[in-house]
This record gives C-alpha cells, sequence and structure tokens, in this order.
C-alpha cells in the first residue's frame, strides 16, 4: 500500500499546497487537502472508466477514486517515478478523491487579494477549472486550481 508522508489539518484558507503539472505550477488550498501519498502500488482498475481514472484504493479503510489528471488535462509526458504523488483531498460534500500530480512542491500562504482571473491562455488546463492565478516573488506564474470543479460527479464520465 501507498505510504503516507504528510497529514494537514490547516483551516487557513490562505495556504496552498503547490505541485507541478508538466512545466506548469499548480496550487489548491491546503483545508482540502486530507494527506500527501505516493504514487500507489496497489490499485484496483475498473473496466469501462476514463483513461484518467486510474482505479480505486483502500486508505485505511476509505474506498478512494484515484484520478490522474496529467491524463486528463494533457499536461505533458505522463510519468510515474519517484515524484509522482497523490494528493488526497476532501469534496465539499465530503468524498475523499485522489490526484495524480508529477511532483508535490511546497505549502505557500498567498493574499487572495492578489488573485487574478484566468483566461484561456497560458495553462494547459481549461479556465472553467481554475479559480485564477497569482504571480510569485520571483515572476513565476502559480495557477489555483478549483478542486470542486475538477472531481465533480460529472467530470468522472468524460
Amino acid at each position: 500500500m501507498a505510504a503516507e508522508e504528510r497529514q494537514f489539518n490547516s483551516s487557513n484558507s490562505d495556504e496552498y499546497m503547490t505541485f507541478i503539472l508538466g512545466t506548469m505550477k499548480y496550487a489548491v488550498e491546503l483545508p482540502r487537502i486530507r494527506e500527501i501519498l505516493t504514487y500507489p502500488d496497489l490499485i484496483t482498475t475498473l473496466p469501462g472508466t476514463s483513461t484518467w481514472v486510474k482505479g480505486l484504493i483502500n486508505l485505511r479503510g476509505e474506498v478512494v477514486p484515484i484520478l490522474d489528471i496529467r491524463v486528463k488535462f494533457g499536461t505533458g509526458e505522463v510519468v510515474y517515478d519517484e515524484n509522482t504523488a497523490v494528493i488526497a483531498v476532501i469534496t465539499d460534500d465530503n468524498r475523499m478523491i485522489g490526484l495524480v500530480v508529477d511532483k508535490v512542491d511546497d505549502v505557500q500562504k498567498l493574499d487572495n487579494a492578489s488573485l487574478y482571473p484566468v483566461s484561456d491562455m497560458g495553462s494547459a488546463i481549461p479556465s472553467k477549472y481554475l479559480k485564477g492565478f497569482v504571480r510569485l516573488e520571483d515572476n513565476e506564474m502559480l495557477v489555483i486550481m478549483d478542486i470542486e470543479t475538477v472531481v465533480h460527479k460529472n467530470e468522472l464520465k468524460d
């Protein structure tokens, strides 16, 4: 089973976990994150599902779907290596879902007032799945992902 690396219990809405997909850096609100896992070896595959639905894992008694958002959004070559991670997120309706990312980066505190709207330009991910972006001190762009939209039940049918 996948090894647990970190657990998070933050309630500060301006803290974000950053992660890498392809060549871009993305972020999700820290309170949504249950934990970070190494890419699991034991995934039960589900026939007849989308290519981005990798399958299910048992995470301490809870059945958790594993979704490879790199596949869904075509963010570059999909490689499963020592950096590949699964971010277990909790949705508004209390579902736990694991999102496969190229690499988990860091926790960053961001000023929500500095969030700019996202157009369809500049990201491999369509703007409907994004909340906005911030420009970091090093002039790097950090795109804030709208996890609720990405893992909406209707999206699993794509």
